[in-house]
């Protein structure tokens, strides 16, 4: 006749143990698997922000180069789960200086009063923002970074195109200025004009 064995209480506990330390280890990995890397964005001199504007008229196929000196912001970038990064960025608009080489100082004064005052009205709006809402991942290192653009105290969706160099961020975006409650300024009783397209670009490498 068969005995059936009692079970050993020391086997049913480590059985249980070992499920846990699985569970526990299992949930490690998928942790960092979905880690987000939060990096600061500062200015630098490797760092390059700039907003370029076309001229139209007699000035055709030439550009104002206007940079940014003064911002910050954060990236949470996860490489696993490009979706769940996440970005917002601001910048101060008294900032700008102009790097046009085919101007005059004069006149590069002329253009970043005009840019503070009739484009950014920067005493009224000192600060322009950017916060991400989605990140699309396009190709392994190529991103499409949809959020929020405030200008002038106005808020409208933007989209950026961005591109992970390395450690570094190269990115653009197209700005149409009557969105945000900017007339294109013209000059020379109308000859000289600028298109209302700005693109923004930029290269940011952030501070770890």
């Amino acid at each position: 006749m068969d005995v059936c064995r009692p079970r050993r209480k020391g086997s049913f506990y480590t059985n249980i143990r070992d499920m846990k330390i699985s569970v526990l280890l299992w949930a490690a990995i998928a942790a960092s698997a979905f880690q987000v890397n939060t990096q600061e964005l500062v200015p630098s001199t490797a760092n390059r922000f700039t907003l370029d504007v076309e001229k139209t008229g007699l000035l055709r196929g030439k550009t104002h180069v206007l940079q940014f000196g003064k911002y910050r912001g954060s990236v949470d970038y996860n490489e696993q789960k490009p979706e769940l990064s996440k970005v917002q960025f601001e910048i101060e608009s008294k900032s700008i200086v102009c790097l046009d080489t085919w101007v005059s100082d004069k006149d590069k004064v002329k253009i970043v009063r005009t840019a503070l005052d009739d484009m950014l009205a920067a005493d009224k709006y000192p600060t322009i923002s950017f916060v991400s809402n989605s990140v699309t991942a396009k190709a392994p290192t190529l991103f499409e970074v949809t959020g929020t653009l405030s200008i002038r105290g106005i808020i409208q969706s933007a989209t950026v195109s961005v591109t992970k160099n390395g450690d570094a961020f190269d990115g653009t975006a197209v700005v149409n200025m009557k969105d945000f409650g900017m007339k294109p300024p013209t000059a020379a009783l109308g000859t000289i004009g600028t298109k209302e397209l700005m693109t923004v670009k930029f290269h940011l490498a952030p501070r770890r």
